[in-house]
């Protein structure tokens, strides 16, 4: 009885200490990129070295999916520690690469969309969201690129953007999706968003 008693104590230790491991610490490497029937993408976020969280699935298993299923994924993409997803240095390179790729291999893939969401950078901007559009750009060497800019009113001098794509394309003629999150901004390297300075008029979403 005694001996049930240690075990079941040490147990519910682990259990905690698993927990606060997965919870607290960034995504780790084997949980960032995940694929659907060996289809993938690879994405370079501007000039960071850090990988964002990626979910790929067919068009066909996504619009299966209800909405609490939806805000999981969103939810997942969104990283789980301050950290753990790259930004987009507007400053220096305002690009998203992107790369396809089937059973390990580098393809071209026959069409590609992308969809943005722009949550706004403060609390102060009335609209929260915004839904952007678009089309990739083919750089060559089965590689893609697309161009951000700020979508929302910007009220200080420097700000921070968080963005969720969805890219959509097809493979073999078979349909897919794929979801990131990023954070995009404007400040030089060290600044201190603390030491922010309000702009004298708002400026207007970049047209």
């Amino acid at each position: 009885m005694f001996k049930k008693l240690v075990f079941g104590i040490i147990g519910i230790f682990i259990a905690i200490w698993a927990f606060i491991l997965l919870t607290f610490r960034p995504t780790p490497g084997y949980l960032r990129n995940m694929e659907a029937n060996g289809v993938k993408i690879e994405a370079q976020i501007s000039n960071d070295d850090r990988k964002p969280i990626i979910r790929t699935y067919t068009k066909k298993e996504f619009e299966t999916f209800d909405q609490a299923k939806i805000d999981n994924i969103e939810d997942d993409v969104d990283g789980r520690v301050e950290g753990d997803l790259p930004c987009i240095d507007l400053l220096k390179d305002n690009k998203i690469y992107i790369s396809f790729y089937k059973d390990g291999k580098k393809v071209d893939p026959e069409k590609t969309h992308i969809e943005i969401t722009a949550h706004a950078s403060d609390y102060k901007d009335p609209t929260k969201t915004r839904h952007i559009e678009g089309e990739l750009t083919e750089d060559g060497e089965n590689t893609y690129s697309y161009a951000t800019k700020r979508y929302g009113v910007q009220f200080e001098k420097y700000f921070m953007e968080y963005l969720q794509f969805q890219i959509s394309y097809t493979i073999e003629g078979k349909d897919y999706v794929s979801i990131f999150g990023t954070f995009q901004n404007n400040a030089p390297d060290g600044t201190d968003f603390f030491k922010n300075e309000d702009l004298k008029e708002p400026l207007d979403p970049e047209e």
